[in-house]
């Protein structure tokens, strides 16, 4: 779950830098800028919105990760159980 939330989170920020920086460099016929800086910027919410989604992926990773070690430190407890050797061997 960490794995997805990283590549999720990773991913949405990439497109959403290229697509801004195309945004920034897109101008009309006589010089001027196409996009406003906050066109850009808001252009960018849903990747940010899979930003979010990809973080929380990422914690509640954490949290299974961090559960299942503290059950497996927790878990059963040991026995010791001497161990016999394979029939027809002679110590």
């Amino acid at each position: 779950m960490a794995t997805v939330g990283v590549v999720l989170y990773i991913a949405s920020m990439w497109i959403a830098g290229v697509m801004q920086g195309l945004m920034w460099r897109a101008v009309n016929a006589d010089g001027t800028l196409t996009y406003s800086f906050v066109e850009a910027v808001k252009g960018s919410y849903p990747f940010w919105a899979i930003r979010v989604l990809g973080g929380l992926m990422f914690l509640v990773g954490m949290f299974i990760m961090a559960y299942n070690m503290f059950k497996t430190m927790a878990g059963g407890k040991t026995d010791d159980v001497p161990v016999l050797a394979p029939a027809g061997h002679h110590a």
